[in-house]
């Protein structure tokens, strides 16, 4: 199995006694989970009955044979509490406990006493029952969410009047305009909304801010992109992915994408369609063999759930994964939730296109009493340790909370430049060193300027591109270690991905053929085979002679 591949065959159990398996929780506890709670941290532990009956018997002293009375229901939140020295803090008479513990029930008496008996009634009559179908409620949609869905939805309604009318009148009857019928064009045969040297399949996606002029080669010609295709192989199991391989997917559809808004560090979950775009790009990977042995996403909840998404479609959710806000989405400033309408009525057109034109230029910052300011929100300040801090904000929020507050220097607007110079040294010095030069195989889970930044890199992509690199959602950008390329993924619909997916007109900088294909190596492991057989032949030969002489 191989999750337990870093673990030494000696070490892993071939059966367990109950105390074997309480035991082996003693390290955890010493070295991990005391030194957290010493250390002021709050610790949540999702664990087994006799894992948990082992941290319960080692916390409260419990001896071997009164460890037999302790029970663990499913689902239902056992709470410790601990003095400065350690010692688990005695519950209150009306506190709702177990026998020998110290720690609480989080659940009325009532509904506990039916979880035990509903959870001794399965184990009697419904051995193996299935638990995997778990409800996981209503996505969380925002008032202004709701509010723009709806005037969405009243906008299509109208078009589809609009249509309607226009459609009745064409019957030969004079148009109408809107006018008393003297409107007079000028240049109406020579008035095109788009020319010929447009790009064909290049839209301006209406969630997303960046924004350059296009630009097209020198000759004026646009050159075939590569065919970076990997063929949907007969059958997955015989073609493991070994070698080192780093792939890239931007996280499944929000509501925000949905809607046209800029998103940035806000925190929306995955929609309905985004949860399939992270389950389509699992089964891809599925299919054609792929596997990884460490996750790296974002701090954002769109991110983190697509990569469980796809690791649950590869049955490796037990993979490790690493969370960073240096992989966060670039943070809009001030313009955070609004769209391209809302912004440009705001500021005008013009200033709005600066700013999305331009690589070094920020959007306004947004307020630090602002709800979207990242460094109001207790995710960030509490686990965020590698960023300067602010004296400024350290001073006023000291003031205001009338004690000592240590403030980092989170961002309140951020460039496109500045959401690479966070993400590029990110991989070079964190996935690269931990990862990536140790020849393993990385998925990373992240955001759309996030990865450009990382394909910026990897591919030699120039400055004046990047604004016109699309990277569509729910999508594996597999990149080659070895061959220092991109490919894609057949899916075995027949479609060409490079035509079914709009990269923009950057793509040619993102599609280059790989250096080293895998048919070089597989023809370099070849003739290895090749030149070994014959030097053994030719060794064989030479003692068979000195025997004979």
């Amino acid at each position: 199995d191989p999750r337990y591949a870093d673990i030494d065959v000696e070490d892993i159990p071939l059966t367990e006694s109950l105390l074997d398996c309480q035991e082996r929780t003693r390290p955890l506890w010493e070295y991990k989970i005391k030194k957290d709670i010493e250390n002021g941290e709050s610790v949540l532990v999702i664990a087994h009955t006799n894992t948990l009956r082992g941290l319960i018997k080692k916390i409260d002293g419990i001896n071997d044979d009164d460890i037999q009375d302790i029970s663990m229901p499913n689902g239902v939140p056992f709470v410790y509490r601990f003095d400065k020295e350690m010692n688990p803090i005695k519950p209150g008479e009306d506190s709702l406990t177990q026998v020998h513990a110290s720690g609480t029930f989080l659940e009325k008496p009532g509904l506990l006493k039916k979880a035990l008996k509903r959870q001794e009634d399965w184990a009697k009559l419904v051995p193996g029952f299935d638990t995997s179908e778990v409800d996981t409620g209503a996505k969380r949609v925002t008032t202004l969410e709701n509010s723009l869905l709806k005037l969405r939805n009243e906008q299509t309604v109208e078009a589809m009047v609009e249509e309607s009318a226009a459609s009745e009148s064409d019957d030969g009857s004079e148009e109408f305009n809107g006018t008393d019928g003297n409107l007079k064009l000028m240049n109406e045969e020579k008035a095109t909304v788009s020319t010929s040297q447009d790009y064909e399949r290049w839209e301006d996606d209406p969630c997303e801010f960046e924004e350059f002029g296009f630009f097209a080669s020198s000759d004026g010609k646009e050159e075939p992109l590569p065919l970076n295709v990997v063929p949907l192989p007969d059958d997955a199991d015989s073609k493991k992915q070994e070698d080192a391989v780093v792939v890239l997917i931007r996280h499944g559809r929000t509501p925000h994408n949905n809607l046209g808004l800029f998103t940035g560090w806000e925190d929306p979950p995955l929609a309905d369609d985004g949860v399939e775009d992270a389950k389509n790009a699992g089964r891809l990977l599925k299919r054609h063999g792929f596997e990884f042995d460490v996750v790296y996403t974002s701090w954002l909840t769109r991110a983190i759930q697509t990569a469980w998404y796809v690791m649950d479609e590869l049955d490796v959710l037990w993979l490790p994964m690493v969370k960073s806000w240096r992989l966060n989405e670039r943070m809009y400033g001030a313009l955070t939730g609004k769209s391209k309408a809302m912004v440009a009525n705001e500021y005008g057109e013009e200033q709005l296109k600066k700013w999305r034109r331009g690589f070094a230029i920020r959007p306004p910052p947004t307020s630090s009493y602002s709800f979207s300011y990242p460094g109001n929100d207790l995710r960030r300040t509490k686990y965020v340790k590698d960023l300067r801090i602010s004296w400024s904000e350290s001073i006023i929020r000291s003031i205001e909370s009338r004690k000592l507050q240590i403030h980092r220097k989170f961002p309140k607007s951020e460039s496109l430049k500045d959401c690479m110079a966070r993400s590029i040294p990110f991989y070079t010095d964190r996935i690269c060193n931990e990862a990536v030069n140790k020849g393993k195989r990385v998925l990373i889970t992240s955001h759309e300027n996030a990865l450009r930044g990382i394909l910026m890199h990897l591919c030699d992509i120039p400055v004046e591109a990047m604004n016109q690199l699309h990277l569509p959602n729910g999508l594996p950008l597999v990149y080659s270690v070895k061959g220092k390329c991109i490919t894609l993924l057949d899916d075995g619909s027949g479609k060409d991905p490079m035509e079914e997916h709009d990269f923009g007109p950057a793509a040619k900088y993102l599609f280059k053929p790989c250096e080293i294909t895998d048919e070089f190596y597989i023809e370099m492991e070849k003739r290895a085979e090749d030149v070994t057989a014959v030097v053994t032949a030719d060794v064989a030969t030479i003692e068979k002679d000195k025997v004979a002489a």
